[in-house]
């Protein structure tokens, strides 16, 4: 029989407590990559910040960041807060993109690029950080397809502030102490269609799972997340396996969940590996659908019709999901 797991809090007015339980959600976000994750080379001025930060000195303190800036990463929080910098009165002298393609949602990209006249240099990156009290600009250089600086395309651009959009880390401190088995892709825990994780009773959602493109989908997790829970603590999805496992065989970086239990509706997140045009997304023999076209920066949502597949009937090799273009 497996022991209810335990929650040890603080908290200024009680202190620290313990509590048993028999269902833990774990729901604690993501942090920004830092400057520090990046390794540019180059001095440590002032003038250096991560989006997110830059958005709560703008929306919450009152404050500027600087008036010449350039932001790393096309990151949907970095392109947002291009258009709000314009806005501001400050001067956005470009948003570099080490990848081939945007890393945020095309609507941003439009909205806040394209629309206030930014300019997005793709397979672009920082190469060096100028200046010793402040910023004082940056070397931008291209890259090859191997992320590695091209000589002669280094470019000095002359800017006050830098802002860093450069992805998020779900925060699984907690799921590591607790065991839980993180994938190496999404960097958080592998569930299954009840977003239960390897630990029994221990359950996961939102950007703490994998990081989600709005919030829409996170509420929604939310309650998924809750509804096993909620199974788990009345002793009605007790389940002896995890069930068939989704293996992802081409063009695709990961699915979430990763394991089926029944063949009953589901709801699948995936995320391409490349951009693509017309392709076809299939799960196992039974179901396939078409899409128009598919960017890594957009998450697909996957809808599973009532037997998809047949429980009991999958190899030991699980459940295959493809992605190919037609």
């Amino acid at each position: 029989m497996v022991a209810e797991p335990a929650l040890v809090v603080t908290s200024e007015r009680g202190g620290i407590k313990r509590y048993r339980c028999k269902a833990i959600i774990l729901a604690m976000g993501c942090r920004e990559r830092t400057r520090g994750a990046l390794g540019i080379p180059g001095t440590r001025p002032a003038g250096i910040f991560t989006a997110g930060r830059a958005q709560r000195l703008m929306n919450i303190e009152g404050c500027i960041p600087g008036r010449k800036v350039v932001i790393l990463g096309s990151g949907d929080i970095g392109m947002i807060m291009a258009r709000r910098l314009s806005l501001e009165g400050a001067e956005v002298k470009v948003v570099a993109e080490i990848l081939p393609y945007p890393s945020g949602l095309i609507r941003n990209e439009v909205q806040c690029l394209h629309d206030f006249h930014i300019p997005l240099r793709l397979s672009h990156t920082v190469a060096e950080i100028h200046g010793y009290r402040r910023l004082e600009g940056v070397t931008l250089a291209k890259v090859d397809e191997h992320f590695n600086f091209i000589p002669g395309t280094e470019e000095f651009v002359e800017c006050d502030t830098l802002l860093l959009s450069v992805g998020l880390i779900p925060e699984n401190e907690l799921s590591k102490m607790a065991g839980v088995v993180l994938d190496p892709v999404t960097r958080g825990p592998v569930v299954d269609d009840y977003w239960e994780t390897s630990v029994e009773g221990i359950f996961a959602c939102g950007n703490v799972l994998h990081v989600n493109d709005v919030v829409d989908y996170v509420s929604l997790e939310g309650e998924l997340a809750a509804r096993g829970a909620y199974g788990r603590v009345t002793g009605k999805s007790i389940r002896s396996s995890k069930g068939v496992k989704l293996e992802i065989t081409q063009n695709l970086n990961y699915v979430v969940p990763r394991y089926l239990t029944d063949s009953s509706p589901k709801v699948l997140s995936m995320r391409v590996s490349k951009p693509m045009g017309k392709m076809r997304i299939r799960v196992g023999s039974r179901f396939s659908k078409k899409f128009d076209y598919a960017r890594p920066s957009e998450m697909i949502r996957l809808r599973l019709p009532q037997g998809c597949f047949a429980e009991g009937e999958s190899s030991a090799d699980g459940l295959e999901v493809s992605c190919e273009e037609v």
